[in-house]
Order: structure tokens, then sequence, then C-alpha cells
């Protein structure tokens, strides 16, 4: 039997993070092998009416936790907001626009059956994203393999199950969009046992954002990733721990 706390963090998205709170709320009821659940999440200061709906909607529920910024400060900063409120064994990591269905955890759950570990990676059958996107993650997974040695087949895929002690030891430092890769990465170094195994996506639409839109956001995955490189070189070296 197992303890989960599912986090995420949403902003604007009502009523679509309600509907699938209550998904989640009804997976935890239905499954033999989950003993307790929790869900939390993170509101990175949403508009307020939008706000109170969520509140609205799980008022007196134990099982589920809303927290909020006090301003917008990104999703990376929201997760881990979340993350450092759970309180059951395991963390489902997953984002909050419902690409991820939560029967995949019973994939999950299966691995920690058969192996002994302390992390379930995932990598997408389908990334549901534009071209420019797509051969930008496809890129950067390249590069972030070869900085950590690994061979994951989707390192930036957000949806990780975790064990709630290590992730909660892990000192967080991607502020906005790099959260997944933050996350990988920092359980890589931690050495932790891991495995890594194909989950299924929603279908979705392809993202439309403007070109300067895509170009600051191409910017900021590669700036992050080489802060990762150097951070990753300067602990080498023996010159940061």
């Amino acid at each position: 039997m197992k303890s989960i706390s599912i986090v995420t963090a949403a902003y604007n998205e009502c009523p679509g993070i309600i509907q699938l709170a209550n998904e989640w709320l009804t997976f935890f009821d239905q499954h033999t092998d989950i003993s307790e659940g929790e869900i939390i999440i993170c509101d990175d200061h949403s508009d307020l009416q939008q706000y109170e709906s969520l509140c609205n909607a799980f008022i007196g529920n134990h099982r589920v936790t809303i927290l909020r910024n006090e301003k917008n400060e990104g999703p990376g900063f929201s997760f881990q907001k979340a993350i450092y409120q759970a309180k059951y064994e395991w963390t489902l990591i997953t984002d909050s626009d419902g690409q991820f269905p939560i029967d995949n955890l019973n994939q999950m759950l299966t691995a920690l059956a058969k192996q002994d570990t302390d992390v379930v990676f995932t990598h997408r059958n389908r990334k549901y994203d534009n071209e420019f996107n797509r051969f930008g993650q496809k890129i950067s997974n390249k590069l972030c393999n070869a900085i950590f040695n690994s061979e994951l087949k989707d390192f930036s895929c957000a949806f990780k199950l975790v064990k709630t002690t290590l992730l909660q030891s892990l000192k967080l430092d991607a502020r906005y969009m790099n959260y997944s890769l933050d996350h990988t990465g920092k359980l890589l170094n931690a050495s932790a046992k891991a495995v890594d195994i194909q989950v299924n996506c929603r279908a979705a639409e392809a993202r439309k954002r403007n070109i300067s839109s895509e170009i600051k956001r191409a910017k900021n995955r590669f700036l992050y990733i080489a802060y990762l490189f150097f951070t990753q070189y300067l602990r080498k070296n023996r010159v940061i721990f």
C-alpha cells in the first residue's frame, strides 16, 4: 500500500484544474493499492475570481490543499512551494494542464513493485506541441543527457513519482519554465535509484505562440542548460559541492 501526494502549479486554469483534481480524488478512492492520498495545488496568483472558484470547489475537503503566491512567481517557484507541503511517502509531480492522465500512475506503481527505486522518471509516448518546441526539446534532451552522463528518453518530462523525503531534500532553483529540467538534474545528482517508463499523453492541439515568445523560451532554456553544464563542471572539479 502506498500513500501519495500529488503536487501541481496552476495559473488561471479554472475550471480545468477543478475537474482534474476531482479525477485524481476519484482515482485515490478506487485504487486498492493506495492507502492515503492528497492533492496540493499552488496557485501562482491567478485572477482572484478563479482562485476563489478553486478554493470554493474544495471547501471542507481535507485531502485538497490550495496554496497561493502573493504575486506571480513562476511555475518552478510554485512547484517547490507545493513539494515542501507534501506529507505522504511518495510525491507525484504533474502539470496542471491534464496532459498526463492519472491512470499512468498504475504503470508507475507497477514499476515500484518490480524493483527497489527512489524515482520513477517517465517519457511521453508523444509530445503534443509545435514543431519548433519539439525540435528544441530533442536538442535539449541530448545536451542534458550528455551533461549528466545519463540516458533518459525525455529529460524535460515533468511527470515523476519520487520519494518525498528525497524530493524535499533537494535544493531546487529553476523559477520559471525550466522546472522539469531542474527536478530531473537534481535527482540525478542525488544518485537516486531510478527507473524510466513510458506514459501516455492526452491528445492536444499544438500550442500557438508568437515568434518572439518562442525565441525567448528557447533562449531561457539554453541559458539554463548552460548553467547546468557549468555547475556540473565545477562540481566535478571540486569547486562546489
